[in-house]
């Protein structure tokens, strides 16, 4: 009875740190963090982003590793980084062609401005 103790209070100790871990990493949690990396590079995340996005990466890959060794509190968290990281370089990479955007329509309006100018210009000259 003796020998029993030490390796049912073993058994027990893994037992609770399974408990405590949690339930394991679903499929659609995993998923869901795939998408928001798919997403950032689909907004351009690649070009505007590219340390954000393999933050967003590596943060995947490891909350898959930690998924494989039973650590699925650690995966959860690793796995809304992922997310994070993700959301915030397609944020960056859509700010970047926003800026980009409204720097060519500044221009763009700034020529029509200079255009309109010359037109008035031309009006206001007197008949030859």
């Amino acid at each position: 009875m003796r020998n029993l103790l030490p390796g049912a209070l073993l058994a027990l100790g893994l037992f609770a740190g399974c408990a405590a871990s949690g339930p394991p990493v679903t499929t659609e949690q995993l998923t869901e963090a795939e998408a928001a990396l798919r997403s950032a590079e689909s907004a351009g995340a690649e070009e505007h982003a590219p340390e954000l996005l393999q933050e967003s990466r590596s943060a995947l890959e490891a909350a898959r590793r930690a998924s494989s060794r039973g650590d699925a509190e650690g995966a959860r968290r690793l796995l809304l980084e992922s997310q994070d990281y993700a959301a915030a370089a397609a944020a960056r990479a859509r700010a970047d062609r926003t800026r980009s955007e409204a720097e060519r329509l500044r221009r763009e309006a700034d020529e029509l401005e200079a255009r309109t100018r010359d037109i008035m210009e031309e009006a206001r000259r007197p008949p030859v």
